[in-house]
Parts: C-alpha cells; sequence; structure tokens
C-alpha cells in the first residue's frame, strides 16, 4: 500500500488552484474534517494500543476512540480476544478516608466462606446422589467460567473496565479512530487523494453548507469511486461467485 500526507495533499490543491499558502490552515483543517468522515465507513482505519490497567482494573480511553473492535490479551506475538460482558457495574467503589477508587473484592474467590441458610454453597453439588455416591442429575442452573475474564465499555467515563479476576497488567485495545489524532504529517491511503481534495473544494466554495451543491456532488462521486477502489473483489471473485451458484443434477 502507497501512503501520501495531509501535507502532500494540501500543497498540491493549493497549486492546483493557484492560491497562496496562506491558505493552509483552512484546506489542512478542511483535509482533517474529511479524513475523520472517511475514518468511519470506508478508509476502516483500524489503531492499536497497548495501555496498562489502572488500580481498579479499568483503562482510559484514547483521545480518538469511537468504537472497539476486540479486547485482548497479549500473549507473545498472539493476540487473546477478552469477550464482553455487560453485567459489569459503571459504578465505582470509593475508599471511605482517602476517597480514592478501589477494586470490587472478588466475591469468586471468597465462594468457599459464604452460606445459604447455614449451609455452605458447594453442599447442593452433592445433594442428588444414590447410595454408592453416584450423582444422579437433575442439578440445574449452574453457569460456567467463560466471562471470568470480561470488559465492558462505559462511554460516561471515557473507560473500560475489567472484572476484578482479570490478571493481567495491561490490555491491548483495537478501535475505529476518528481521524482526528493527526497532523500534516499522518499518513493517508493515497488512492483518497482525489476524495480530500474534492472535500476541501466543498467546505471552501461558498456552497459549504448545501449538500445538493455541484461541489458537494462531485465529493460524493469521489467517494464512490474511493469505495470501490478500495474494495478488493476481483474478477476471479466474482467468477467463483457465479459458477457456484450452479448445481448439475443427473437426467434420466
Amino acid at each position: 500500500m502507497i501512503f501520501t500526507t495531509i501535507d502532500s495533499i494540501v500543497r498540491r490543491t493549493l497549486l492546483e488552484r493557484s492560491m497562496p499558502i496562506h491558505w493552509y490552515p483552512e484546506y489542512l483543517f478542511h483535509s482533517s474534517s474529511c479524513l475523520r468522515e472517511l475514518s468511519f465507513d470506508t478508509l476502516k482505519i483500524i489503531n492499536c494500543q497497548n495501555l496498562a490497567l489502572n488500580s481498579y482494573s479499568a483503562i482510559d480511553l484514547p483521545d480518538d476512540f469511537v468504537d472497539d473492535l476486540a479486547v485482548c490479551i497479549p500473549v507473545g506475538n498472539l493476540l487473546h480476544p477478552i469477550p464482553k460482558n455487560d453485567s459489569i457495574t459503571p459504578l465505582r467503589v470509593h475508599n471511605e478516608i482517602t476517597g480514592a477508587f478501589e477494586p470490587y473484592t472478588n466475591f469468586d474467590n471468597e465462594a468457599d466462606g459464604q452460606t445459604v441458610f447455614g449451609f455452605p454453597i458447594s453442599w447442593s453439588w452433592f445433594w442428588n446422589v444414590s447410595d454408592w455416591g453416584e450423582p444422579t442429575g437433575r442439578f440445574f442452573g449452574s453457569t460456567g467460567s467463560g466471562k471470568q475474564n470480561g470488559y465492558k465499555v462505559i462511554r460516561e467515563r471515557r473507560q473500560i473496565q475489567f472484572t476484578e479476576t482479570f490478571t493481567s497488567p495491561n490490555a491491548v485495545l483495537l478501535y475505529i479512530s476518528d481521524g482526528q489524532s493527526i497532523d500534516n504529517a499522518s499518513q493517508v491511503d493515497t488512492r483518497a487523494f482525489a476524495t480530500i481534495q474534492a472535500y476541501i473544494g466543498w467546505k471552501s466554495s461558498p456552497n459549504a453548507n448545501i449538500k445538493d451543491s455541484y461541489e458537494a456532488a462531485t465529493f460524493y462521486n469521489e467517494r464512490r469511486k474511493l469505495v470501490a477502489r478500495l474494495d478488493d473483489l476481483t474478477k476471479t471473485d466474482i467468477l467463483n461467485i457465479v459458477r457456484g451458484g450452479f448445481t448439475a443434477s443427473i437426467k434420466n
């Protein structure tokens, strides 16, 4: 893949329009806004960060965070995905003396000390047994530990909260960016060159707020071309899809 920079796109646009360098800040602003829109569903830029957990098993979201794709535990050169757990509470525990946030108590590790009507919780596992000590079944509702390590994105806190059983000191976050953590040296797919130029032309024209203007139509057409260029569907793929739709049958 070949990349270009926002700086190259802006300077090339200024030269093509015979505009002075004084228009550079405005064109740079429009190009960054265009990159933000393209990052959502067209360029599909995925950012990756290795973040450390704080004292109460949470990590702060990056400033350009839009949506999470995966949260993983780094294991060597592999990433082990962590499942989502929507039952995690968004509330935090405060220390009564210092007022600092504290982790929740791990109730799973204290299950052996809990009782129901004076009986330990584990007693029910040995209730339905035969005279020979064989389990007879009929025990329902026991849940597994598939979400022992889980996470939940809490947008109002700008954090990702993990379960209290999460033991890794850091986690790898794969997320979609809003394209605003950039500067004029940020690299952009060169196939988006004409699309960003068309957006600059639209927003710097008198019809910047009219979505049905000629300048807006030019941008939307260039965006359609960009989507087609980014599509990795080939002629061979199309032929395989068509041929795979035919079936043969034996005729008498």
